[in-house]
């Protein structure tokens, strides 16, 4: 399992990718949002949530509110995921590539 370190730099990197232009797909999209999720489980008590703070700060620039859970209302619901809490469960890239489609 990846330590805090590797999940702040793979965060880093879908955030990078979303400023640029998201170039990969929907389930890729789900899979790299799911990181930040996982930091939130064990980054909220630690020093490094300064460095997520920034990260999530330049993801919010380079998202918009998708409206619904990305994962869909059924997943939400049975992972007890909240918009206002989980919101990066909630944002869309503003440049999705090509192979981003939304199913």
């Amino acid at each position: 399992m990846p330590d805090l370190d590797e999940l702040l730099a793979e965060w880093s990197r879908t955030v990078t990718e979303v400023e640029r232009g998201y170039n990969f797909t929907y389930d890729d999209y789900l899979n790299d949002v799911d990181v930040r999720h996982r930091l939130r489980l064990i980054a909220e008590n630690d020093d490094a949530w300064s460095d997520l703070h920034e990260l999530d700060s330049r993801f919010l620039e380079a998202t918009v509110p998708s409206g619904e859970c990305i994962w869909g209302d059924e997943n939400a619901h049975l992972e007890g995921w909240q918009a206002e809490r989980h919101w990066y469960y909630w944002r869309l890239p503003k440049a999705p590539g090509l192979a981003f489609e939304v199913d």
